[in-house]
């Protein structure tokens, strides 16, 4: 038998359910009470992949028939009904569109909200009499009573956005979130889980994408400030919103955010002074598309001068300085090479990087006279920049 729970990509919830499958025959009262806790503590994406991974399996309970898994008075080795909801929710996964139908109408028949996690995906279920009953039974449930559990099912939701059977009841489920659950999605924003305050903060930035972005910036998750970088830079933010969030995004630690920064600066006709502080950008391809946009506008005098003033600013910054050393290696000439040997022996290895490939770049002869200098650099990221004909020099 496959040994369920090596791979990362299996759900963790696979083995035990594997356990209850196996083990019903000797005792069903016992695999159903094993059960019974399972699906009540899963989140909305360990069900998915445990519904995923059950319909893979090569056996299931689908082989014992409806008859012994739900409490059947006529039969001895029926689940009891204390555990026959968990039996039910087990049910809703498997292949056999019988077995599926008669868990669901189980599921529909309980009071509680318990069933509302299995009963959604049934709502995209191929088979029509399985899904009209999850229908019915969703359609009654939609309240302001069950917000806070909706809400943390949002992942499931998401899954089923796209799904033609399931999208006119989702589209009730939507509207009662963005009238009534407003708050528990912002509790759901909060640090935890991940994938939940993921689906929390889209739904959010339906209504309030200013609110929504900036809270996605506050995070350390990069896959977040994706999100929210292309977000804050889409079409539907209008120039005032756009200055909320952009000034996260130019302090971005990935060029690539930055540079969707400046795309956005570009289209506001205010953006000047936030273009030519992109002329400093540690990046070339942002240092670059920032000229490009001062030039459009008439600007063509301003580099390289603009790199040769900051590097005489006494106060500029390690990061101003690479830009500006880096802007010099884009647009200088020979007679740049002594304001950038000023920056060969900064106390900042970076800053020295970038000096010595600015270096190599404006003079080359230059760099050579000075080769056991950069070959004695205690940093690699400067000693990297040893050009390929002084590879001998290299000792390490």
């Amino acid at each position: 038998m496959t040994r369920y729970g090596a791979d990362p990509a299996t759900s963790p919830l696979l083995p035990s359910v594997v356990r209850v499958v196996h083990g019903w025959s000797e005792d069903p009262a016992l695999a159903a009470r094993r059960l019974d806790g399972l699906p009540r503590t899963a989140t909305a994406p360990e069900l998915t992949r445990l519904e995923a991974d059950y319909r893979r399996l090569r056996y299931g309970l689908g082989s014992l028939g409806p008859g012994a898994l739900l409490d059947d008075p006529a039969r001895d080795d029926a689940a009891p009904d204390a555990h026959a909801l968990a039996v039910a929710a087990l049910m809703s996964f498997d292949r056999s569109g019988y077995l599926r139908e008669a868990g669901v109408a189980r599921l529909a028949d309980a009071p509680e909200s318990f069933p509302i996690p299995f009963l959604l995906p049934r709502l995209n279920d191929p088979v029509e009499e399985v899904r009209s009953v999850a229908q019915r039974a969703v359609a009654t449930r939609v309240g302001s009573e069950h917000v806070e559990l909706l809400v943390r099912l949002l992942p499931l939701l998401d899954g089923l956005r796209e799904r033609r059977r399931a999208r006119h009841l989702l589209s009730v489920v939507e509207d009662l979130l963005q009238h009534a659950g407003v708050e528990a999605m912002w509790r759901g924003a909060r640090p935890g889980d991940a994938v939940l305050r993921a689906c929390c903060l889209r739904w959010l930035a339906r209504a309030d994408p200013v609110a929504a972005v900036t809270a996605a910036f506050a995070t350390r998750d990069p896959a977040l400030w994706q999100w929210a970088a292309r977000t804050a830079t889409s079409a539907r933010m209008t120039p005032a919103e756009l200055d909320v969030p952009l000034p996260h995004l130019e302090r971005g630690s990935s060029p690539h955010i930055r540079l969707r920064a400046l795309r956005a600066r570009v289209r506001q006709p205010h953006g000047e002074a936030h273009l030519r502080r992109a002329m400093l950008d540690r990046d070339a391809r942002v240092r670059y598309h920032a000229r490009a946009a001062l030039y459009a506008r008439g600007h063509t005098d301003l580099a390289p001068q603009v790199y040769r003033d900051a590097l005489r600013a006494p106060t500029a910054s390690d990061g101003l300085v690479i830009g500006a050393l880096g802007g010099l290696a884009d647009l200088g000439s020979a007679r740049d090479v002594p304001r950038v040997l000023d920056f060969v022996t900064h106390s900042t290895a970076r800053v020295r990087a970038e000096a010595w490939r600015t270096l190599d770049i404006l003079d080359p002869r230059a760099l050579d006279r000075r080769v056991a200098e950069l070959a004695g650099d205690p940093s690699g990221k400067a000693r990297r920049h040893l050009p390929s004909r002084h590879a001998t020099t290299r000792g390490d």
